[in-house]
């Protein structure tokens, strides 16, 4: 392997592209609000929210290197030494923070609290070590991240507030199904997840259930004229499809990995083609 292809994979590129992508939805719904597409703001935008998100991963790494390196779907991690990633997480900060300083001062704020709130998810002993805790910040995060991006092209609002909580619901289902990943991993370090604390069973029908709840949610968003129909419609497919093989594959998530891992990839993948619909929609006609 190539020393690139090593950094691509120990810095999780292909899956921190993912994770930016919940920030820069959030550009997507201002500049549907607005009207008016700022193509270079948004180009800027892109890897201002990138570079941002690989200092994230990159300080996970740091704080979790001792853990993780035990974990076979992270074994990628020990290709550089646990210096490289504290480094790695200085530099991308720092130009991404000098970027956003650049582009948007008033968005500094929320940056440093992306930064800070997923510092504190990572910290041993605390955040993802503990039940409840590290679902908490996800959703808590996944809110700032929204009007971080948003408020590049309209002040934040209370649309954009209800709005983002539909993500933030999202984004913490899903954080409960990391943690099903995890847990055999997480058990044998003696990390308190909530998926060790009460078992995967019971996490994954409390993950699903985060889903429905999001899904409702965006019906009452639509019922009080906060979205418009086609928002809806696009996310409510896209959980047709999700629960459809939650219900399949349900009974085979405790005793196969294998199984939890396409799972997750799956419905990751239906909900960015929901996504990309919705922001090719919104930025092309």
């Amino acid at each position: 392997m190539t020393v690139f292809g090593k950094i691509i994979k120990a810095l999780r590129m292909a899956e921190v592209m993912l994770m930016t992508g919940f920030i820069l939805v959030g550009a997507v719904f201002a500049v549907s609000d607005k009207g008016d597409v700022e193509w270079g703001s948004l180009l800027l935008l892109s890897v201002v929210s990138y570079v941002l998100m690989l200092s994230v991963y990159t300080a996970n790494s740091w704080l979790g290197y001792s853990h993780d390196k035990h974990n076979q779907r992270l074994n990628a991690q020990n290709l550089f030494p646990k210096s490289f990633y504290l480094f790695a997480t200085i530099v991308f900060y720092l130009v991404s923070f000098v970027m956003c300083w650049w582009m948007n001062p008033h968005a500094l704020p929320m940056h440093f609290i992306i930064f800070v709130l997923w510092f504190l998810y990572g910290m041993p002993g605390f955040g993802k070590h503990l039940p409840i805790i590290g679902t908490v910040i996800h959703f808590l995060v996944a809110v700032v991240q929204f009007n971080f991006a948003y408020v590049f092209f309209a002040p934040v609002s209370e649309v954009s507030l209800f709005i983002s909580m539909y993500f933030a619901l999202l984004i913490s289902a899903g954080h409960l199904h990391h943690e099903i990943i995890d847990y055999e991993a997480d058990k044998s370090n003696r990390i308190k997840t909530s998926t060790v604390k009460w078992g995967i069973n019971n996490t994954k029908n409390v993950s699903f259930l985060i889903f429905v709840v999001a899904h409702l949610y965006w019906a009452v968003l639509f019922w009080q004229q906060i979205i418009d129909a086609f928002q809806l419609l696009v996310f409510a497919l896209g959980f047709i499809v999700h629960a459809v093989l939650f219900i399949h594959i349900n009974t085979d998530l405790e005793p196969e990995i294998k199984k939890r891992l396409k799972y997750r990839t799956t419905y990751r993948l239906v909900y960015l083609i929901c996504g990309m619909v919705l922001t090719v929609k919104t930025l092309c006609f």
